[in-house]
């Protein structure tokens, strides 16, 4: 008999989650047969509303919809519900929505130990006290904890005393993120109004990914920088009024992120914290040197295809990207170390060892 799994997508509007389970989710859906699994989505019964919008797993083929919306207290009432309804056999949470009563065993994912290990940092006072209830129990309950990387295993253990951990990392869809022909770069950039040559940033404004560093550095002679997701105001806030040589395009869509990754003359991700280096692996996908900081998972996320630099050296952040513009043979070795490294990088892998995952857990 079949066994079934309850995914839990309703996350597709959160920055870097979504994007895991857009990712994953529609790999299950491909590799789930052959594992003689059947895989049934739990959807929003709202349109998804957040950083990223409406995404592609918002209304799957054969998703049951659930009207509470994630972290509510109504989800701990409707998944349950959801879960016994499509007769599941296990239920994954790829964040801490885990039902404090699920009728099967839970596979959760964990992203990062951050709200717990930089706490003063949280958005609010209230998502401090919500992350610092809510992540230790939803690892209690959960039958298997899955980490994205070795270095968010290691925290699961430091933080949180939780030594059985199976690590998954992230794929790359690399339908989306691949270098892309001169004309199709540049019919992207007339989308977002951006000319060449532009060092860019992909992410948010939040403390840990490290901007102020970022835009200390961007000065005369280099290139001006493009920071794809903040607003003008967003920026402004988290650079406390200094944006000159910046330049913040808010929101980009999916369809236009491929070219602006192509078209920079390098990445860079500045993060003070990060368990996987999602913007550089997409970047490295598209062919794009990267310029980082040294911070534990993001340096082991991109391994020897990225200029790596101390996370709050401003001069040294210049002096790499100077580096990086200037140097052709640099350029390409990183190029070729950059595809290589996402290049092992896949969904259909993640999606097969958690293929597996369910079964142990259904066991």
């Amino acid at each position: 008999m079949s066994l079934v799994v309850t995914f839990d997508a309703r996350a597709v509007a959160l920055p870097g989650v979504g994007r895991f389970v857009t990712g994953l989710g529609a790999a299950l859906a491909r590799r789930a047969p052959a594992h003689d699994t059947m895989v049934v989505p739990l959807v929003s019964a709202r349109r998804p509303r957040g950083w990223l919008g409406p995404a592609a797993l918002a209304d799957p083929a054969g998703g049951r919809r659930v009207r509470a919306r994630p972290f509510g207290v109504t989800e701990q009432f409707e998944l349950p519900l959801a879960i016994r309804a499509a007769r599941a056999g296990v239920h994954h949470s790829p964040h801490l929505s885990v039902p404090w009563s699920a009728p099967a065993p839970v596979v959760l994912t964990v992203h990062d130990l951050f709200p717990l290990t930089h706490r003063r940092h949280a958005r609010s006072a209230a998502a401090r006290a919500y992350y610092r209830a809510v992540m230790p129990a939803a690892v209690k309950r959960a039958a298997t904890v899955v980490a994205v990387s070795d270095f968010a295993a290691a925290q699961l253990e430091e933080v949180l005393d939780v030594s059985d951990v199976a690590v998954v990392e992230h794929g790359v869809d690399h339908q989306q993120w691949r270098p892309l022909d001169e004309e199709t770069v540049t019919r992207g950039l007339a989308v977002v109004g951006v000319r060449r040559p532009y060092l860019l940033y992909v992410g948010t404004t939040k403390w840990h990914k490290n901007l102020a560093t970022l835009l200390a550095a961007v000065g005369p002679g280099l290139p001006p920088l493009v920071l794809a997701g903040p607003t003008p105001g967003e920026l402004a806030r988290a650079a406390g009024g200094r944006v000159s040589g910046a330049r913040a395009l808010g929101r980009v869509a999916d369809g236009v992120m491929p070219a602006l990754y192509c078209g920079a003359e390098a990445v860079a991700v500045p993060s003070l914290y990060e368990s996987v280096g999602l913007t550089a692996l997409e970047a490295m996908a598209c062919g794009t040197p990267v310029v980082a900081s040294d911070a534990p998972g993001l340096a082991a996320t991109v391994e020897d295809a990225a200029v790596l630099v101390p996370a709050t050296d401003a001069a040294g952040w210049a002096d790499a990207l100077e580096r990086v513009c200037a140097d052709e043979e640099l350029r390409a070795r990183l190029t070729g170390a950059g595809r290589r490294v996402a290049g092992a990088r896949s969904w259909e892998r993640a999606a097969d060892a958690y293929l597996e995952i369910y079964r142990r857990a259904a066991a």
